[in-house]
């Protein structure tokens, strides 16, 4: 098994923060590459724009409707988001392209980020916006579509951009990375395994991904699969119905959810958008996927990883520590020995680690395991710098840190 520790983000850093790169970068931003979802294609698979080799700007397009939290969401909001920004050091060459696919839980984000520090390594950055929250990803009978994950969808069409436009910007379309954390990552995993996004790209990076955790299933789909509690998985249709009765809506035509206030939409959600089983977009959890053996990636490379302490992410899951003790309930003892500094410290502390563990540490080290079995060069990494504490207790490197390492949020270890 191939196992090698990569010290690429803080490596990353280290460079820019000591003038060690001081390439020229070009940038152009709000670069349409879809149709706007907007009106009638609210919840449809919108059609690709191809690029008038004109149109772009020297700021961000707004972002796609969210909460106003989280790194470069602009304070300007609208469902007309489906744009990317390219930055390139070399706009005549022939270099690798990596594109940025960002995290927030599939509700939140956006891809506006310092791309050009991560250009001057010498590589073509495009990052875009997705559809976001019950926007990106909804099933409901009254939509009549095959189709749940329209955001996924919208990653495929950047990609597709990438494939015929990057050339122009100095990338090799042959030689295309997608690398995302959180949210990126398992959508970075979720186009591993979609049908219309092989070919698109060459390699992988997932940080801290979660490509064993249960997805909500379609009636279609669902087959009385179950929880680690027991309990059966949700249904996308039964949650959508429940969203909908939140934002306020009364009837649910077609034509009452195409009209439908956005913002009350975003104001009814909480947690984490899940992304949904419903057989055409995404035919299952990707971990399923990978350990099966009809699947057969076509990967040059790939990485992945998580930080040491991912349960940092647990109040913004909208799952309940109470809730999630009782799932391990017959655990606890284990928990206890497992995590024994923690306990000690806070109980709840320990627990929030398991967490984080089971959600994304065990997700890297199946997906690692995975790719090797099928002959795919992997490297995996954990990113560990004391970058959390609670007063003397050392809790780790939070969830999506290494990501700040990466762009320049952190300068060094606290």
């Amino acid at each position: 098994m191939r196992r090698n520790t990569i010290t690429m983000l803080t490596g990353l850093l280290l460079a820019v923060t000591a003038g060690l790169v001081s390439a020229e970068i070009a940038s152009y931003k709000a670069i349409p590459y879809a149709q706007a979802p907007v009106g009638d294609k609210r919840w449809t698979v919108v059609q690709d724009v191809v690029w008038d080799g004109t149109s772009h700007s020297a700021e961000f397009s707004a972002s796609c409707p969210q909460p106003r939290y989280g790194l470069g969401v602009s304070k300007e909001q609208s469902e007309d988001c489906l744009f990317l920004n390219v930055w390139t050091p070399d706009k005549a060459g022939k270099v690798p392209v990596m594109l940025w696919i960002h995290g927030g839980g599939f509700r939140a984000g956006s891809g506006n980020i310092p791309g050009e520090l991560i250009a001057q390594e010498g590589v073509v950055v495009v990052s875009f916006n997705y559809r976001l929250g019950a926007l990106g990803f909804m099933s409901h009978p009254s939509l009549n579509s095959k189709v749940a994950n329209y955001g996924l969808t919208d990653m495929v069409s950047a990609l597709r951009w990438v494939n015929r436009h990057i050339a122009s910007f100095g990338g090799d379309p042959q030689n295309v990375t997608i690398f995302g954390v959180s949210a990126g990552a398992m959508a970075v995993n979720l186009l591993m395994v979609n049908d219309d996004a092989q070919g698109l790209f060459h390699k992988a990076i997932a940080q801290s991904s979660y490509t064993t955790w249960p997805l909500w299933y379609t009636k279609d789909t669902h087959r009385n699969q179950r929880y680690w509690d027991g309990s059966p998985v949700k249904r996308a249709e039964d949650e959508a119905s429940k969203l909908l009765v939140a934002a306020g809506l009364a009837t649910t035509t077609r034509e009452s959810l195409k009209a439908l206030d956005v913002q009350k939409l975003v104001d009814g959600q909480q947690g984490f958008q899940i992304p949904i089983v419903d057989g055409t977009s995404i035919k299952a959890e990707p971990a399923r996927l990978f350990m099966s053996d009809a699947y057969q990636p076509k990967l040059d490379a790939y990485i992945v990883g998580a930080n040491s302490y991912e349960g940092s992410v647990l109040p913004g899951t909208g799952i309940q520590l109470s809730d999630f003790t009782s799932w391990i309930s017959n655990y606890l003892d284990e928990a206890k020995a497992v995590y024994a500094d923690d306990y000690d410290h806070k109980p709840d502390i320990a627990y929030q680690r398991l967490f984080g563990d089971l959600r994304y540490l065990t997700s890297a080290s199946l997906t690692m395991k995975a790719m090797t079995h099928k002959g795919i060069p992997t490297y995996a990494y954990l990113h560990d710098q004391p970058l959390a504490k609670d007063g003397d207790h050392v809790l780790g490197a939070p969830h999506g840190s290494e990501t700040g390492v990466m762009l320049g949020l952190y300068f060094k270890a606290t």
